[in-house]
C-alpha cells in the first residue's frame, strides 16, 4: 500500500499534465539512476589509471552531476514538451506548468540541506515581494516550481526519490506537500484511486507498473559514497 496522499498525488499528476504522471516517474527515476550507475562506472578508471590515481572525495558525485548535467536534455525523447534549461550551471526541467528542479538530497527530504548555494536558497525562499524579479523568476517563467530531491550512493545507485513543494525554513524544506515517486510506480495492480486515471479513460495501472531503476550495484566499488 502506498503511504502517499492521493490528494498530494493528484497535485502532482495535475502539475504534470499533459505529461501522464507514470510516464513521467518512470523516465525520470531511470535517468537518476543512470547519472548513478555512469559515474560509478567512471572511478576505476580514476583510480587505475597508468599516469596515476586522479580520484578524490568527491569524484563521484562530481561526475554524477555532469551526467545529469549534460544529458538532461535527453529526457524529451520520452518526455513530450520537456525542455532541460542548464542556465546556473544546474537544471530546471521545464514543462507546459511547472519548472522541476532535482537536488541530491543525502539526508532525505526532511533534513538539513547543508550548505547550500546562492541559487537554491534563492529558489527555495519563500516568495515574499511579487514586485522584485530574481533568478527564480526569470528561470521559471510563470510556471510553478516542483522540487524532486533524491538520494543515491555509488554502491547503492537511486536510493529514493521525492517530489514535492515547499519552502526554505532554518536549512531544512517545511513541505506543503510532498510524495515518495518509488510508491506511485508501485502501487498493486488493478487498486489504482480515481486520482490515478488518465484523462482519456483507463486507469495508469491497467497494466503492471514498471520496475522502478533502483537497485543495489552488482560490483561494489571502494570510494566516495556521493
Amino acid at each position: 500500500m502506498t503511504g502517499n496522499d492521493p490528494a498530494h498525488v493528484e497535485r502532482l499528476a495535475a502539475l504534470l499534465r499533459p505529461v501522464d504522471l507514470l510516464d513521467f516517474v518512470t523516465h525520470i527515476c531511470q535517468w537518476l539512476q543512470d547519472a548513478h550507475e555512469a559515474a560509478a562506472e567512471l572511478q576505476p578508471l580514476r583510480k587505475n589509471n597508468h599516469r596515476g590515481n586522479w580520484n578524490n572525495n568527491t569524484s563521484f558525485g562530481t561526475d554524477r552531476y555532469e551526467y545529469l548535467l549534460r544529458t538532461a536534455q535527453s529526457l524529451n525523447v520520452d518526455i513530450a514538451g520537456l525542455d532541460a534549461d542548464p542556465a546556473f550551471q544546474s537544471v530546471l526541467l521545464k514543462m507546459d506548468q511547472v519548472g522541476v528542479y532535482q537536488f541530491n538530497a543525502p539526508a532525505g527530504p526532511h533534513g538539513s540541506l547543508g550548505d547550500i548555494s546562492d541559487l537554491r536558497r534563492e529558489l527555495l525562499a519563500p516568495q515574499e515581494d511579487e514586485a522584485l524579479l530574481g533568478r527564480r523568476d526569470a528561470w521559471l517563467d510563470g510556471r510553478d516550481l516542483l522540487l524532486l530531491p533524491w538520494a543515491g550512493t555509488e554502491d547503492g545507485g537511486l536510493t529514493d526519490a521525492w517530489a514535492g513543494q515547499g519552502v526554505l525554513v532554518d536549512n531544512h524544506i517545511a513541505w506543503d506537500w510532498l510524495v515518495r515517486l518509488q510508491d506511485i510506480a508501485e502501487s498493486p495492480t488493478g487498486s489504482a484511486s480515481p486520482w490515478l486515471t488518465s484523462p482519456l479513460g483507463p486507469t495508469l495501472f491497467d497494466e503492471s507498473p514498471p520496475a522502478i531503476p533502483m537497485r543495489p550495484r552488482t560490483e561494489q566499488r571502494r570510494g566516495s559514497a556521493g
